[in-house]
């Protein structure tokens, strides 16, 4: 494996949009996997990811509908991740779509740090909270 691909992690939020919409809770409609693999994430599959990090690597997100026709987009982060400047996302155009990136600045911080997602779907703001597991 290179080091370019160790140095970045992608992390995909999967969102069944009317299920979210319909009962008012994205928590529960959320899906989220990593390319970590074994390396140590953790509840993939389910809202509150732990994605496993280390100071300095990338971390970018996307989000895609469970219907293809479904309109998802990442709108924002917020919570502690951002408060304390661990990871400060920033969104990313490209011809392919848009997609948030940063870079894991731990300061010597090693455990778990909660951030909050909004997703804006058919206009409306909706927010879920995994984690980063920073080693």
């Amino acid at each position: 494996m290179s080091q370019a691909a160790l140095s970045q992690v992608d992390i995909l939020v999967v969102a069944d949009v009317e299920g979210a919409l319909a009962s008012g809770d994205l928590q529960s409609n959320v899906y989220l996997i990593d390319t970590n693999k074994h390396a140590g994430s953790g509840s993939e599959g389910q809202a509150e990811l732990y994605t496993s990090c280390k100071d300095g690597q990338i971390l970018n997100w996307s989000v895609v509908g469970v219907s293809p026709s479904s309109d998802v987009e990442i709108s924002q982060f917020t919570g502690q991740m951002i408060d304390d400047k661990k990871c400060v996302p920033q969104a990313v155009t490209t011809p392919d779509g848009t997609y948030w990136s940063g870079r894991v600045e731990a300061q010597g911080f090693k455990g778990n740090q909660q951030y909050s997602m909004v997703l804006t779907m058919d206009g409306k703001p909706m927010t879920f909270d995994p984690f980063l597991k920073i080693s």
